[in-house]
């Protein structure tokens, strides 16, 4: 498999190379806040930098950040159902990759692989994946990377004049009936700027292809066949989101005020134990969050100084067995409000010799109320950093550098308090070898302390279908890695071939005990957390390339592997070696369709097993349907994009049609693998209506 994908994606790449010499299309230069020293293109920055702008997030027809970002290459999705995604970077997510919001830190309770980032991509200018040198701006919980989403910037107009501009968006999705409608706008009135998003989704179950399924009938031997198939209960949600700001910039400074709303409430389905196994919602939620920014720029001459602080509300309501259209009359299984504070301020300095750079100091509170259940204990967490970056441009080359200090502290409501510290750095260089040719390393030394679930969870889990027990013994993990890439770019193409070796001390891992833990009437498995010695490797290839005047192909290749050193075995939890392919075709226009676009696109991945008995779900491979591992699967899509020139000059209407032969398939990341199949054939249509004053 590895061997077939390698040549597919090496052909495409020579043949994009051959063709593309005479062509007038362009691919565009993406400037990156990942560079918060100069203005760098992301191909020219150490670091792997990969921005994907607003246009291609609507394109995705996706509420799920992980499935959005899916195709960038080293970038995997946590996926349960239609909604529920989180990113996967080199092997690493949850508490290992650190979500923003316009650069400041969220808290969306990490710990669960079913928990999703509050945030809807439609109110997004753009989403930075960030791997490499700049990592040290944001310290623990980036072991992985981060993922950066970004809000519109303000509008700005001459004084006495107003600008007004924002977009309508429908969307409607055949396989679970999902609905969505928003509206966004940006206004200016000279120096006064405002902003205003809404959108409101709503879905019901998700289908799967028809398929034989497992019943009574075929006894309680272990097999393979689902226990669920075609329509999935319980697998419905539905969302709103709103974000104001207001801000005002003056020639010597500038402020902004954000408040972001995000509502969400889901059903993910579970089953009884046997002999029956009926279905059943593992979970119904209620899940909020409210997320207040302030943020300044004070330019001093050459140096400006950058105060920020924000605070996030977090409440996560949840009622085992019971779905959410039933929570308002159901006792309440867990309750926990997260109350977080955020503040820093970085200084940015002029030319020191060669080097301009950033200071800053940051610090956080964080308040644990656990209102009903008792999975978490109630706590209080407080931490602190300092860090300096530091860049320089010599001719042909770009070198970053920084170095953090961390402090963490944790007390649960037993007075058990924890502890924890240590320093973390990175630098690397970016070689021009020509015009198009560079070469970049990275090497970085990372922290992450352990949380308060990894140290103290104590009960029943839905999203794992078990009885999760914490670790107070965990250490903090520490990483030493490095990465090398060759990079090539022309008007028209884009390449870069990657390899990356990460080797993690202390690495916390959720694995299954081989207990089972008897709550009511339910046999649960029991988790817990573990430390091992670790080390994740792999090889990324991406492409993007207009190979003729009106083609231009896109590809991503994957293949990676986690080990466990201390027991030999696999890490639990890693993503599948993958390819994804996809060809855009301009067919020209046709009156007032304009700019109609075709497209086909591939996603292959490779089969995979369990890494050992501690994988997560291991118990399906036991039980008499459902596996743990997964097969090899190949899913075809196909789409069709055009302006509609008759409703607005930049209207854009889309067709995607996603797993086109409705296959059978599990991804391996997919929580439902040990009982149903993945999500079957979707047909989204959205139409995106931009207007201006």
């Amino acid at each position: 498999m590895k061997k077939n994908i390698t040549i597919s994606l090496c052909t495409t790449v020579l043949l994009a190379t051959h063709l593309h010499a005479e062509q007038i299309l362009k691919l565009d230069s993406i400037t990156v806040s990942a560079s918060p020293v100069h203005n760098h293109d992301s191909f020219d920055v150490p670091a792997a930098v990969d921005v994907v702008d607003s246009k291609t997030l609507e394109s995705k027809t996706t509420a799920s950040l992980g499935a959005a970002l899916s195709d960038v290459a080293g970038v995997n999705n946590i996926s349960t159902g239609s909604q529920a995604g989180k990113p996967v970077l080199r092997g690493m997510t949850g508490e290992r990759v650190k979500i923003l919001s316009n650069g400041k830190a969220t808290d969306f309770q990490t710990y669960g692989i079913r928990h999703i980032a509050n945030t809807d991509l439609f109110m997004a200018e753009r989403v930075e994946v960030i791997r490499g040198a700049q990592g040290v701006l944001y310290g623990s919980d980036a072991l992985g990377g981060v993922v950066d989403v970004i809000s519109p910037k303000m509008l700005s107009a001459k004084d006495g004049e107003t600008k007004l501009k924002g977009e309508i968006l429908g969307e409607y999705h055949t396989n679970n009936g999902e609905k969505a409608a928003g509206v966004k706008m940006q206004s200016a009135y000279g120096k006064l700027g405002a902003n205003v998003s809404v959108i409101k989704r709503k879905a019901d179950n998700i289908q799967t292809p028809d398929a034989d399924t497992w019943d009574m009938s075929q006894g309680m031997q272990p097999g393979d066949k689902p226990l669920f198939a075609g329509e999935l209960p319980y697998t419905n949600f539905e969302s709103t989101s709103a974000q104001v700001a207001i801000g005002y910039t003056q020639d010597l400074w500038d402020i902004k005020l954000q408040h972001t709303y995000w509502q969400s409430d889901q059903n993910y389905l579970g089953h009884t134990g046997g002999p029956q196994f009926s279905p059943i919602p593992s979970a119904g939620q209620d899940l909020s969050n409210n997320e207040t920014q302030l943020s300044a720029n004070f330019y001093l001459g050459e140096w400006v100084l950058i105060p920020t602080v924000s605070r996030t509300l977090n409440s996560r309501e949840a009622a085992t067995g019971v779905a959410y259209e039933q929570m308002s009359d159901a006792d309440i299984d867990l309750d926990i409000l997260v109350d977080r504070v955020d503040s820093k301020v970085a200084l940015k300095h002029p030319a020191l010799g060669d080097f301009e750079g950033e200071i800053g100091v940051e610090h956080y509170t964080k308040r644990q109320d656990v209102r009903a259940g008792h999975l978490v204990p109630n706590a209080d967490e407080d931490g602190g950093a300092l860090y300096i970056f530091e860049e320089a441009d010599f001719g042909k080359w770009i070198a970053q550098a920084g170095l953090r200090y961390d402090t963490r502290n944790i007390k649960a409501e037993n007075n058990t308090s924890k502890n924890f510290s240590a320093f973390g750095g990175s630098a690397g260089v970016t070689y021009k070898i020509t015009d198009r040719w560079n070469v970049a390393t990275n090497i970085s030394r990372g922290f992450r302390a352990p949380s308060i679930f990894e140290l103290y969870a104590d009960g029943i889990h839905g999203g794992v279908q078990a009885y999760q027990v914490g670790n107070p013994n965990l250490t903090e993990e520490t990483t030493l890695g490095g990465d090398i890439s060759l990079r090539y770019k022309s008007t028209t193409t884009q390449a870069s071939l990657t390899l990356y070796h990460t080797h993690i001390d202390n690495y916390i891992y959720l694995a299954n005990t081989g207990n089972t833990v008897t709550v009511g009437s339910m046999t649960l498995p029991e988790l817990t957390n573990e430390q091992t010695t670790a080390q994740m490797q792999g090889i990324e290839v991406a492409l993007e390339s207009y190979v003729t005047d009106s083609t231009r192909v896109t590809g991503a290749l994957e293949v990676i592997e986690g080990k466990d050193l201390d027991n030999d075995v696999g890490l639990t939890m890693m993503p599948a070696n993958n390819l994804k392919l996809a060809v855009f075709q301009n067919i020209g226009s046709l009156e007032s369709l304009k700019a109609n676009i075709i497209s086909v696109n591939m996603q292959s991945y490779a089969a995979k097993n369990a890494a050992s008995t501690k994988e997560p779900f291991y118990q399906y491979n036991n039980l008499p349907f459902g596996s743990v591992d997964t097969e090899a699967y190949t899913l075809w899509g196909v789409g069709y994009e055009s302006k509609f020139a008759f409703i607005a000059e930049d209207a854009t209407f889309r067709i995607n049609v996603d797993n086109v032969f409705d296959t059978e398939y599990r991804n391996f990341l997919d929580t439902y693998k040990g009982y149903a199949l993945g999500m079957g054939r979707n047909i989204s249509f959205s139409l995106s209506v931009p207007f201006a004053l």
